[in-house]
């Protein structure tokens, strides 16, 4: 018994063949492809970092250009307008919302999915808090520089969200809550860290937030939404059944 390991491989005259026909790039062609792609998240990276400080309508493009080193026309080359730059920086977010609000469906444990649900929103801020930043901003101003896909996106992700906890609260799963005050609440609470890093590294004594703390905001605010959304909870602690409804 031979070992695979140990057994020849030869090439067949047509493997040969076609291996010597296959096109080959050029290793100046991949050198400046290599470079346009450096050039490309150079500028995102810029981005990012002046629309998280500035905001979209503060922010020039001479000012992104000059943070990564590259001509302005090359922001032009590569994304043509500032709006699609805009709308390319925030694009990593939106899967991972659209994730986070999968985990509130109707037939979910309201406790287990509300505690996933902050937990994966919390998860976003701790991964992209810059881009965190941009969009909170965006969506206080109105979301006027959102592309009309990113907008119809949210939209549906809100009224699915809206749907299922009214869907628990009829069958009597959670309280008597108005569902979108609930989700601004958590929405409000989880966007804290990226918007207001100064005040919590001031409370907290650090220059930034760990993961630690971003599980123990987790935890808390878990804590105080099940709190007041549970009856369960609320009738364990003496409180009338609707006495946090909203």
């Amino acid at each position: 018994m031979h070992c695979p390991s140990s057994t020849p491989f030869y090439l067949t005259p047509q493997a040969l063949e076609a291996d010597s026909a296959a096109p080959r790039v050029p290793a100046p062609a991949r050198q400046e492809r290599r470079s346009r792609l450096r050039h490309r998240q150079l500028i995102l990276d810029a981005a990012r970092n002046e629309f998280a400080a500035k905001g979209f309508s503060a922010c020039q493009t001479l000012d992104i250009a000059l943070r990564a080193g590259v001509p302005k026309a090359n922001l032009y080359y590569y994304f043509h307008t500032k709006e699609n730059l805009y709308a390319e920086v925030l694009q990593p977010l939106l899967e991972p919302l659209h994730l986070a609000s999968r985990r509130l469906h109707p037939e979910a444990d309201p406790a287990q999915a509300l505690q996933a649900y902050i937990e994966a929103r919390m998860q976003i801020v701790e991964d992209f808090p810059l881009r965190s930043k941009i969009l909170c901003s965006e969506l206080l101003h109105g979301a006027q520089q959102l592309p009309e896909a990113w907008r119809e996106s949210l939209e549906a992700q809100n009224r699915s969200e809206i749907a299922c906890l009214r869907n628990w609260a009829e069958r009597g799963l959670i309280r008597a809550i108005a569902p979108e005050h609930l989700l601004l609440f958590i929405g409000a609470a989880t966007q804290t860290y990226p918007t207001l890093g100064w005040q919590i590294a001031l409370m907290r004594g650090v220059a930034q937030p760990s993961s630690r703390d971003f599980q123990s905001v987790a935890a808390t605010l878990t804590r105080m939404v099940l709190a007041g959304a549970l009856p369960a909870l609320a009738s364990a602690q003496g409180l009338p059944a609707r006495a946090l409804a909203i």
